[in-house]
C-alpha cells in the first residue's frame, strides 16, 4: 500500500475544514493543491474535482468516487484536529476524500491498467450533488464506478455489501392545507387547515401496510395555525417516502392523494403536494461487487432505508457501494453524530482494495 502517514495527514487536515454542500470552497482548494503537488491534472466541477489518470490500456475507465462535504453539526469529540467552524465531518467524508488522496498519489508513482478517473464529489449532504455532477460531464467516458462508505457498525478490517438494492431511494414532500380563517367561538364560519393536516397525518399512516417491511412512511413536521383562539386558515406536514421498487413508490402516493382528497373532503380545505426532492435506490451490480470480491473479502449486508447520491451515479453505469468497517473500542458513535469519529487504520483497507482494483493483484 502507500504512503500510510500521507494518508492520516489528509484526513486530519480535512477534518479540521468541513464546509456545507457547495460551499466547499476551501475543501476543493486544499484538493486541488494536493493533486498539482503530484502532477494530476484535473478540472473543477463547481466546488467538485474530477482528476483522470491514463493507464496501460485505453479500453476501459474505472471512476472512485468521495464525497467532499460536511454537515451542520458542532463537534464534540476530544481530538486533537476537530473541526471549530460550526460544521463537522461526521459521516466520514474526510476519510473517504483523504482514501482518494492516497490512491492519488499512488497513481503518481505507477501507472494503472486501465484509465482511472478520480471524483471529489460535491454537496452529497444537500441535494443531489451527484446528479448535478453527472450533468456537469463527471462520467462522462467511465465504464465502471466504485465507492467505499464508512461503516461504525463494522469492525476495522471488515468490509461489507449486496448485490442489488442496498440503499433505500427516498421521496421528500411537503402537503400544504389551506383553510378558512374564523374565531373559535363560530367554527362553523371557518375551515379548519390544522385539524386537516393532523387528521391526514393519523389516517396516513398506515398507507404502506401492505408493504411496510419494503418501504417507509414518514411525516416529521407538522406546524400550523396563528393563534389559540383562531380556527387555522393553514398548516403544512413534512414527510418522507423511503423504498426499494419504484412500483410501490407510485403505488402509495397514489395512496397518499386520495387520502388528501378525503381529508379536505370532510374538512372543507385544499391540499398542494409539493415534492422537493427524489432520490433513487442505490443497486449495485452484481458484475461489479464480483469484482470486487475477487480483489477482497467483503461480507454480505441487508439493505437500509438510508439514503445515498452514489445512487444517480450506478443508474448511468454499473458499479458499487461498499461499507467500510470503522469500530473499534474507542469509536462506535453512529454516523451523524456529534461524536463521530474513526481510527484512520480503517482507512487503509478502502485504499488497498481500490488499488487492487486498478492495478491488479
Amino acid at each position: 500500500m502507500g504512503d500510510t502517514d500521507y494518508l492520516i495527514s489528509m484526513r486530519r487536515a480535512l477534518h479540521r475544514m468541513p464546509e456545507s454542500s457547495e460551499k466547499e470552497f476551501q475543501t476543493s482548494d486544499f484538493i486541488a493543491a494536493e493533486l498539482s503537488a503530484m502532477g494530476h491534472k484535473f478540472k473543477r466541477l463547481g466546488t467538485g474535482i474530477v482528476c483522470d489518470v491514463k493507464g496501460a490500456s485505453s479500453e476501459r475507465t474505472i471512476a472512485l468516487r468521495c464525497d467532499i462535504d460536511g454537515l451542520p453539526v458542532i463537534e464534540k469529540t476530544d481530538c486533537d484536529f476537530k473541526s471549530e467552524n460550526g460544521y463537522m465531518h461526521a459521516c466520514g467524508h474526510d476519510g473517504h476524500t483523504a482514501m482518494l488522496l492516497a490512491v492519488a498519489k499512488e497513481l503518481s508513482n505507477r501507472k494503472p491498467q486501465c484509465g482511472v478517473r478520480l471524483i471529489f464529489q460535491f454537496g452529497e449532504e444537500g441535494e443531489g450533488g451527484a446528479d448535478k455532477m453527472i450533468g456537469m460531464g463527471a462520467i462522462d467516458g467511465v465504464d465502471e464506478i466504485f465507492a467505499f462508505h464508512m461503516c461504525p457498525e463494522l469492525e476495522i478490517g471488515k468490509t461489507a455489501s449486496c448485490s442489488g438494492a442496498m440503499f433505500a431511494g427516498t421521496v421528500e414532500f411537503d402537503v400544504e392545507f389551506t383553510g378558512k380563517s374564523c374565531h373559535c367561538a363560530d367554527v362553523k364560519q371557518g375551515a379548519d387547515a390544522l385539524k386537516a393536516a393532523v387528521c391526514f397525518a393519523h389516517n396516513a399512516q398506515d398507507c404502506n401496510a401492505d408493504c411496510a417491511n419494503n418501504t417507509v412512511f414518514h411525516i416529521g413536521k407538522l406546524e400550523g395555525g396563528s393563534a389559540r383562539n383562531i380556527v387555522a386558515d393553514s398548516a403544512a406536514v413534512y414527510c418522507t417516502l423511503r423504498y426499494f421498487d419504484s412500483a410501490d413508490t407510485d403505488k402509495l402516493m397514489m395512496r397518499i392523494e386520495s387520502r388528501l382528497v378525503q381529508t379536505d373532503n370532510l374538512f372543507g380545505t385544499e391540499h398542494r403536494l409539493t415534492v422537493r426532492a427524489v432520490y433513487p435506490p442505490l443497486v449495485n451490480n452484481p458484475a461489479s461487487l464480483s469484482k470486487a470480491r475477487s480483489v477482497a473479502e467483503i461480507e454480505e449486508c441487508e439493505p437500509r432505508f438510508t439514503a445515498e447520491d452514489f445512487a444517480f451515479y450506478l443508474g448511468k453505469i454499473p458499479g458499487c457501494m461498499i461499507w467500510l468497517g470503522c469500530k473499534d473500542r474507542k469509536h462506535n458513535s453512529p454516523l451523524h453524530s456529534d461524536t463521530f469519529g474513526f481510527d484512520e487504520r480503517a482507512l487503509e483497507t478502502g485504499v488497498r482494495i481500490y488499488e487492487k482494483l486498478i492495478f491488479g493483484n
